[in-house]
């Protein structure tokens, strides 16, 4: 296989990632959205199609390493940075791989800030309903016992 070749089934591989990372935003967005509002029916279907997505993100994660490891490049970002800056400047053309990758990292970032977001909403909705839990039990006369923390728990 040439090197052309390897360089563009790379560049595929780097859209078809960002398309499958642009779908998972989507998912995320509605998932917080859902999460807000309390739609748990959603929240579970949207869960469901987040591990499929989980899942081909992971492979082509892995595929992306395989073609790493092939070319004799480390797997790490400042490695893959330099790569990419020396193959755009010796061939123009190669630019747009260069492109691809930024917008994946840019993807890739958002959807972490929205994992974190709607990780923040689902503690926050934990902790409210421990907390209303922990009030009906000690209205129906139980006691509260406390953690090493102060918390109470029952």
């Amino acid at each position: 296989m040439s090197c052309h070749t390897d360089f563009t089934r790379f560049m595929n591989e780097l859209k078809t990632e960002s398309d499958t990372l642009r779908i998972f935003i989507e998912i995320l967005k509605k998932e917080e959205s859902a999460l807000i509002e309390g739609r748990l029916e959603e929240i579970d279907r949207l869960a469901s199609n987040k591990i499929k997505l989980i899942q081909e993100l992971i492979q082509h994660d892995n595929d992306r390493n395989v073609f790493f490891l092939k070319i004799g490049l480390p797997s790490e970002r400042k490695s893959i940075d330099s790569w990419l800056n020396e193959l755009a400047v010796q061939n123009s053309s190669f630019s747009e791989i260069k492109a691809l990758w930024k917008e994946l990292l840019n993807l890739a970032k958002t959807a972490q800030q929205f994992t974190h977001s709607n990780g923040l909403i689902i503690a926050n909705r934990l902790q409210h309903n421990l907390r209303s839990f922990a009030a009906l039990h000690g209205a129906a006369g139980n006691v509260a016992l406390y953690g090493p923390k102060g918390q109470t728990y029952i």
